[in-house]
């Protein structure tokens, strides 16, 4: 199967039309079974999410596994289900039980995996901005913003152009990068209410990027970011969390004359 070009977080909208909404569910899966939730997912609810993107609903799907440990009880996949618009998005329309054992081919309670793992979440998104790029590694940047339309603003005037130059250079390794605000949940317990990610060819690339830096090695690109930047008054605690994502598998649709 061809990958499509995604993003996350990416990760997951299609070069030609990005997806502007995606509902992402976080799971939790015991280690010892790791092997075989991944087998089902990819070799069985692959095809189903497959069946959804070419009857027109969904536009992409994929999972990524979480590089580490953050503590013991955190999610360590996460599913990207992407769509057109909120008017398209239908998670029951795209999982519906009546094609299921027709689309996988095996009856669904032999290759289901939600016994043995659990949701401790799941968020609705938006697609605020993305530079597009194919990329394995993902390093998403969870956060709170005192105010979010500022946050928002800034990333897009300020930051957006300089990751592009910075792309385009190849000098930082970053292939991607984009940023979503949630939908849903929200409120000031809702862990994060926007989120950016960096995309990365290699673990490699997104470990170096994350790396501290001396003051004398700080590009003059950087400074005048800085000098310019209003993250301090936004954002004031930093990221919640910076998380890196590997991809296992994702799902698009057919390239046009294919």
């Amino acid at each position: 199967m061809k990958r499509m070009i995604f993003s996350f977080l990416a990760l997951i909208f299609t070069l030609g039309c990005f997806s502007q909404v995606a509902y992402f569910q976080y799971r939790k899966v015991p280690a010892d079974r790791e092997a075989e939730f991944v087998e089902k997912e990819t070799k069985y609810w692959s095809k189903v999410a497959k069946d959804a993107i070419d009857k027109g609903l969904m536009t992409g799907w994929s999972l990524w596994r979480k590089v580490g440990v953050t503590n013991e009880d955190a999610p360590n996949y996460v599913f990207v289900n992407s769509f057109a618009s909120l008017d398209k998005m239908n998670l029951n329309e795209v999982w519906e039980e009546d094609n299921l054992t027709t689309v996988l081919g095996v009856d669904p309670s032999s290759v289901e995996t939600n016994s043995f793992t659990t949701i401790p979440f799941d968020y609705w998104l938006q697609l605020e901005a993305a530079i597009p790029g194919e990329y394995d590694y993902a390093l998403v940047n969870y956060a709170m913003p005192e105010d979010r339309a500022a946050f928002i603003e800034e990333n897009k005037t300020l930051w957006q152009p300089f990751h592009q130059s910075n792309i385009d250079n190849g000098e930082s390794g970053m292939k991607s990068w984009g940023m979503m605000s949630v939908i849903y949940p929200s409120g000031s317990e809702a862990r994060f209410s926007v989120m950016t990610w960096d995309g990365f060819e290699t673990m490699k690339d997104a470990l170096n990027y994350l790396r501290f830096t001396p003051q004398g090695e700080v590009d003059s690109g950087w400074s005048e970011i800085m000098n310019k930047t209003k993250m301090g008054e936004i954002l004031p605690d930093g990221f919640v969390w910076s998380i890196m994502y590997e991809r296992v598998m994702s799902v698009g649709p057919e390239p046009e004359g294919e």
